[in-house]
């Protein structure tokens, strides 16, 4: 089970993001929605399912409805989503027609012209996506996503591994796919097939951590990011988190981080 982003629009949405170097999402996660994440700055490694690809500028990751992705890398990036429901298609166009326009997620990656990126950009500052005919938009996005697919093939050596992991490294990975959800180290060892102890003992030799620290750990960072993207309250980002209070949250972050959740917003600085 992988944790389930909501989007603040769910019918179709474009927006930019900047985002400094030592954020890694350390989960998979997924969503009813379409999306498209075209990197403009920096690199990444994207996992859709069970592949990892290398992404670089100017490559798009498509991922489609209910699959698990996540990213991960050491540079700051910058990024523009597009995030789209089959509804909002199908409330405008016939099934087949809906059909037609998703073939382009049929490819994993995408490489995007340098000039269609900057068009982007200013559909997203024109805010165009929240316009009576942004429909139209959307499926002309995706028409020239599909265009783009067969114009510009990527090399084959653009996935860079498959993820089979075993021993410890299966626990951490259960772990940083579930910490938003996991309750108790039952929880773990119970969906993982082992013990307990084989659980405490695989966060241990493998974090230097308890499990309980370790969970938390990927907790904060996970704040951290929504604190620093901004547009939700902290009670809203604690709950996404997986604290099971707010004021549980505050004790936590002042603990790790020696001040509470406000002073370190009003900072502004990153504490990994």
């Amino acid at each position: 089970m992988t944790d389930r982003r909501t989007f603040l629009y769910e019918d179709f949405e474009i927006s930019y993001e900047d985002t400094k170097k030592g954020w890694s999402m350390p989960y998979s996660h997924h969503h009813t929605n379409y999306e498209i994440y075209i990197l403009l700055s920096g690199e990444r490694l994207v996992t859709i399912g069970d592949i990892t690809y290398r992404v670089e500028a100017g490559m798009a990751s498509l991922f489609e409805s209910n699959i698990s992705h996540r990213s991960v890398g050491d540079t700051d990036y910058t990024g523009i989503c597009i995030h789209f429901s089959k509804a909002y298609l199908e409330k405008y166009f016939l099934p087949v027609v809906v059909s037609s326009y998703l073939t382009c997620f049929k490819a994993p990656i995408i490489f995007i012209p340098e000039d269609y990126r900057q068009k982007l950009l200013d559909w997203n500052a024109a805010s165009c996506c929240k316009s009576s005919t942004a429909y139209l938009l959307l499926a002309q996005i995706l028409t020239d996503l599909n265009d783009f697919r067969h114009q510009y093939p990527l090399d084959n050596d653009i996935p860079v591994s498959e993820n089979k992991a075993s021993g410890f490294q299966r626990i951490i990975n259960y772990i940083t796919s579930n910490y938003t959800t996991i309750q108790t180290v039952r929880d773990i060892a119970e969906s993982c097939g082992v013990s307990e102890s084989y659980v405490h003992r695989a966060v241990r030799q493998t974090e230097s951590l308890t499990v309980k620290e370790y969970i938390n750990k990927l907790r904060l960072r996970h704040a951290i990011h929504q604190m620093e993207q901004g547009g939700n309250p902290l009670s809203v980002i604690s709950k996404t988190c997986g604290f099971q209070s707010v004021s549980y949250f505050y004790r936590v972050f002042k603990k790790y981080y020696g001040m509470t959740p406000t002073q370190y917003f009003s900072k502004k600085e990153p504490h990994y």
